[in-house]
């Protein structure tokens, strides 16, 4: 049975709750219950989670399948999870698009219309602007949703994710909606040309958990690295998509570290080789990596001070750093 849900969005919910309860030390030494959460050692209840990649790296069909797991409570690859209900702000693929892969996903677990997720497409919620937030927080509470994943951050707001008077309010908003429902909240976002996020480093001193999907185009692995885990210890895994028919599912891999020393080999060679050269010209010369795996290789080398930009200007020029002449046996 299809059961579809409307929300007024025209006038907010009232406010019930207290802006702020004043606590002393009695309260903080009381004991604690431990930690709740939805994604062993991962994910938390009452948090703030950033899962970022760039175009292809199936960061949104990973984390479909994330949501069917949580939702029917099987472990989502070798990470056991809490069954809850799950809601998807839906804000870049639309309706048709996402449908398609929700059910692709639910049917790759073997799961059925049981399933406790709820989703919303293109309702234009903004994270910045005065209402949506507790139209939004109304939404999560009415669905009972324990896992809320909102895709994609650039869509969710107005303002300017590079600067951090724009950002910063809607992390805040965030981090309200999460605590106030006692919900993981988990942002899809883009990553950058150098291969990190894309925004204001506001953005990872807000958040609890920041995990960066990689995947080259045309391979089925997918690359899972923690950037950030505030209450546990970075990690790094691996999972193979797989689709059959119509269906789709992520099985445990062996994460491949030597992707990103093969490319980072192939433009230390090429240097090597080839001198000072412009960017575009080296990745479309790529023959043992990707230009994608280049690209990252490039200005990974450049955080590691291996190689070093020449010029200024919009058509960028790289060089070996001269502290690393000859260094094609570096890696």
């Amino acid at each position: 049975m299809n059961i579809t849900t409307q929300v007024d969005t025209q006038k907010p919910p009232p406010q019930d709750r207290p802006r702020y309860i004043l606590r002393d030390a009695t309260f903080a030494l009381q004991p604690q219950p431990p930690i709740d959460y939805i994604i062993d050692n991962l994910i938390t209840n009452s948090s703030v989670n950033v899962f970022f990649g760039e175009p292809g790296s199936k960061k949104t069909y990973s984390m479909l399948s994330l949501a069917v797991c949580v939702a029917s409570g099987k472990s989502w690859l070798d990470f056991k999870t809490k069954q809850a209900p799950v809601l998807i702000i839906d804000e870049e693929s639309g309706e048709r698009r996402f449908s398609r892969r929700l059910s692709e996903s639910i049917r790759g677990e073997l799961c059925d219309t049981t399933s406790q997720i709820f989703f919303v497409s293109l309702a234009g919620f903004k994270l910045d602007s005065d209402n949506d937030p507790t139209i939004l927080q109304a939404l999560i509470e009415s669905t009972g949703a324990k896992l809320v994943i909102f895709d994609a951050l650039s869509d969710l707001m107005d303002g300017d994710e590079n600067d951090k008077k724009d950002i910063q309010p809607v992390f805040n908003h965030l981090r309200k909606m999460a605590e106030i429902t006692d919900s993981a909240i988990l942002i899809i976002h883009h990553s950058n040309k150098q291969g990190g996020y894309r925004g204001s480093s506001a953005i990872k001193g807000s958040v609890d958990l920041m995990v960066q999907v990689t995947s080259d185009n045309g391979s089925n692995l997918i690359n899972f690295q923690t950037e950030k885990n505030r209450d546990g210890e970075k990690t790094a895994w691996a999972a193979e998509a797989i689709w059959s028919e119509d269906q789709f599912y992520l099985k445990p891999s062996i994460r491949q570290p030597n992707e990103t020393g093969k490319s980072e080999t192939f433009i230390i060679q090429y240097l090597t080789d080839n001198g000072a050269s412009y960017v575009d010209v080296m990745l479309e010369a790529a023959s043992t990596c990707t230009p994608q795996g280049a690209r990252q290789a490039l200005y990974s080398l450049k955080r590691k001070g291996t190689v070093t930009r020449t010029n200024t200007g919009k058509r960028a020029i790289y060089d070996l750093s001269v502290r690393c002449k000859p260094c094609v046996n570096l890696l």
